[in-house]
């Protein structure tokens, strides 16, 4: 046993000196060595663990020691790499972090690192671009332009990452063993063109994550800024083209949306009378099946450019251009075209969405009708500029089109030949100022019509449509508002599993309160439906109990006997068929 004198104090901690602290402190240094055993900085430790989380917070605060974990410069950029977050979010994570006491190095040290580890990997600069003018016009300004110099190498590295951490694959031998696929792609969004490279032979090759932008601009993806931003890679991507890499050979293809392919490959553009680029073929001739009008002559580079030469010695008159299958210019990089397998399946899904919505559509019309008494003669109309307002729509996107080209052309023209008294030059912008009338007197023919399909009946108001947002929202399918309803890759996979196409089983179909009986059946006559409720309710909740059977000359589709789910599925998949066999 041992005494040790301790001081009794006549005033708390808090309210004496400096030097009271200190002497105290020092007098529980002797107390804590004895107590002990001649290890105070363990017993602190422990006292410290004893308290719960939130004295121990308080206490640690109350110290001057807010942060308990600090992390590095360069664990934190790896940290923004691995999220794909820019720097200003980072700094609302950093500040959501130190509230919990995790402190993250500063952005300066940060950026530091980066410059280190970019080196000269990455350069820009200001480049000149072509830019459309509000009035019509077009004029060439510095832009900013980022791109990676080293191409080849950057490939190359990723491939031996992937190597290392064997995430390469063959994708069960669709991919030939021998060979190394690697696609290259652009897109613009958000004022900016992107030019990226995936790696095909990876578990998920589409993925963010497997994407490598090596190429963005502040503007336009016209051919005069796709020439500026993209000659510079042309020799570096053709000489990756059947690369050896180990015992593999690189492999290179272009994808993208037909009107980018259009752009690369030198096409005038995608509404053309050849616009494919795999195939010589009319632009009316695609919906004829081929049994009737059978195989088209392939398109190939040699004959691409082989057309662009003889269109060159014809004067390179663009209205001629048909005569030389549209190759106005020569392709960007002599590389393959990757067939767009997700635009390809993103269309044939549209459509597909697109005769379901009108048949609800139709419905919806038709309710309308029988429940208001509409005009006759005001729905006719609305009909017939329903009808109207998609085909000048389409004509107005070709005239702007058309005086987006021509401008171009004349630019082109002038940068190459020079300005002073250009006959080509002049005629070229007097065809894009015809043009620039044709497309005021569409605009007008527009708004008009879209005043009276909006005066009429917004069909995106009806019930039976509703209930199809709310559907698709239901299995996370989210349409773009920005972009017109336009759906996006992910989509297409969600909306085809097999248990996505179902009705609600509990809910209505979005109909408040349902249908009298007596309405519904007297509807229904109409439109030669047959609907029995097999219980006794008054109205109508339109749920699993409800019985189907619809009759139809032209469909001849029939389902009756108590509706399953799968019952359902089936019902709708033989009824949106028979509905484009009647479309086509």
């Amino acid at each position: 046993m041992a005494f040790i004198q301790v001081t009794k104090a006549r005033n708390p901690t808090t309210a004496v000196s400096s030097r009271t602290v200190k002497m105290r402190c020092s007098e529980m240094q002797t107390v804590r060595s004895t107590v002990s055993g001649g290890e105070p900085s363990a017993l602190i430790q422990n006292e410290v663990l004893v308290l719960n989380d939130d004295k121990r917070r308080a206490l640690l605060q109350k110290a001057g020691i807010s942060s308990i974990i600090a992390i590095g410069a360069a664990e934190v950029l790896a940290i923004k790499a691995g999220l794909v977050i820019p720097w200003n979010k980072l700094q609302l994570l950093r500040r959501w972090l130190k509230s919990s006491g995790i402190s993250l190095a500063g952005e300066e040290r940060m950026r530091e690192i980066s410059k280190q580890i970019v080196g000269d990997n990455l350069k820009g600069e200001l480049a000149p671009f072509s830019f459309m003018l509000p009035s019509g016009g077009e004029e060439i300004k510095g832009a900013p332009l980022i791109y990676i110099p080293e191409l080849v190498a950057k490939v190359v590295h990723l491939l031996e990452e992937n190597e290392r951490t064997r995430r390469l694959t063959w994708h069960e031998g669709f991919i030939p063993a021998s060979e190394v696929w690697i696609k290259i792609g652009g897109d613009k969004g958000g004022g900016t063109f992107k030019m990226n490279f995936q790696i095909v032979n990876i578990a998920t090759p589409n993925s963010v994550h497997n994407t490598c932008v090596f190429c963005c601009f502040a503007a336009g993806d016209s051919v005069t800024n796709l020439h500026a931003a993209l000659d510079r890679f042309k020799d570096q991507i053709e000489h990756l083209n059947g690369m050896k890499w180990r015992q593999y050979t690189i492999k290179i293809f272009i994808c993208g949306d037909f009107e980018f392919l259009s752009k690369m490959y030198g096409l005038s553009r995608a509404s053309g009378c050849y616009p494919c680029p795999y195939c010589i073929i009319h632009s009316e001739m695609m919906a004829t099946p081929l049994s009737v009008r059978g195989h088209a002559a392939q398109r190939t580079l040699e004959t691409m450019r082989a057309d662009h030469q003889h269109y060159v010695s014809a004067g390179s008159i663009k209205r001629d251009a048909q005569k030389f299958y549209n190759c106005i210019s020569p392709p960007i990089f002599d590389i393959s075209v990757c067939p767009p397998g997700l635009h390809i399946t993103l269309g044939i899904f549209t459509i597909m969405f697109t005769l379901l919505e009108a048949v609800c559509c139709n419905l919806d019309l038709e309710l309308t009708l029988h429940a208001t008494d509409v005009d006759s003669s005001s729905f006719s109309k609305y009909s017939l500029e329903l009808q109207n307002l998609p085909l000048l729509q389409a004509e107005l996107e070709e005239a702007q089109q058309a005086q987006e080209n021509f401008q171009q052309m004349a630019t082109y023209v002038v940068l190459v030949g020079g300005a002073e008294r250009n006959p080509r030059a002049a005629n070229l912008l007097k065809q894009a100022a015809d043009k620039k009338k044709h497309v005021k007197a569409l605009e007008t023919q527009v708004r008009k019509c879209r005043a009276a399909v909006k005066k009429g009946f917004n069909e995106k108001e009806g019930s039976f449509v509703k209930r199809l947002d709310s559907a698709l929202q239901e299995i996370g399918v989210q349409r773009q508002q920005y972009f017109g309803g336009a759906f996006i890759g992910n989509h297409v996979h969600k909306a085809l599993k097999e248990m996505d196409l179902i009705l609600s089983r509990d809910r209505d179909m979005g109909m408040k309160g349902g249908l009298s009986k007596g309405y519904l059946r007297k509807y229904c006559h109409v439109r030669h439906f047959t609907i029995i409720q097999s219980c006794s309710d008054q109205v109508v909740p339109l749920s699993r109990n409800l019985t189907l059977q619809i009759i139809s000359p032209s469909w001849q589709v029939k389902q009756t006997g108590c509706c399953t789910m799968k019952e359902i599925r089936q019902f709708i998949t033989r009824l949106i068929s028979c509905s484009i066999k009647e479309n086509f």
